[in-house]
């Protein structure tokens, strides 16, 4: 990772990738995970990156090393009656008073098929978004399924956008509709 000293602003430089642009992080978006992640645990800073065209995808870009990204998802997106349970313990580490100040995000595993893509409802990060603390937990005497696949719960939230209030499919998408069912174009 290439990090520069501090610039004028009061940010550090971090270059996530070569192949990338440097990005400007600021000190108080810079959130700690104080015991890492399972099999990171030496890994305890990130900034969550949300370019608009990945929604409803999050990466949550470690600092260093800089190679280290992992995408993550609103589990209450993909699974609406998810309901994990926090512990006193985990309320306790994370200093969690009241429900709005927690972030609950899950790591989505993208796998080759992206209609294979899962992500893990039994351990989510829960973030305090007033301290900028985190941690994943375990959602005890839950069980919630590690693999969630998560595509069809994304193409229902896709198809409830592609409709107005009246249920009909927006215009926009009825070219698209049109399209899809004539067929791959073929070259004349």
């Amino acid at each position: 990772m290439n990090m520069s000293n501090k610039a004028k602003s009061g940010s550090l430089e971090v270059q996530p990738y070569q192949r990338l642009v440097s990005l400007p992080i600021k000190s108080e978006n810079i959130f700690h995970f104080p015991q890492g992640l399972p099999a990171f645990e030496h890994v305890k800073e990130f900034v969550f990156l949300l370019p608009p065209n990945t929604q409803p995808f999050i990466f949550m870009q470690a600092i260093a090393p800089a190679d280290l990204a992992f995408v993550c998802i609103d589990p209450f997106l993909v699974c609406p009656d998810y309901k994990p349970s926090l512990g006193a313990s985990d309320l306790s580490f994370l200093n969690l008073k009241r429900p709005e100040d927690a972030l609950l995000l899950t790591i989505v595993t993208v796998r080759h098929a992206m209609t294979e893509t899962t992500t893990n409802l039994q351990a989510p990060l829960v973030i305090n978004i007033q301290s900028c603390v985190g941690k994943q937990i375990i959602c005890d005497g839950q069980h919630y399924p590690v693999r969630y696949r998560i595509w069809d719960a994304l193409d229902r939230m896709a198809a409830s956008t592609a409709r107005d209030e009246g249920g009909n499919l927006k215009p926009e998408c009825e070219a698209v509709k049109a399209r899809d069912e004539s067929g791959p174009a073929t070259a004349g």
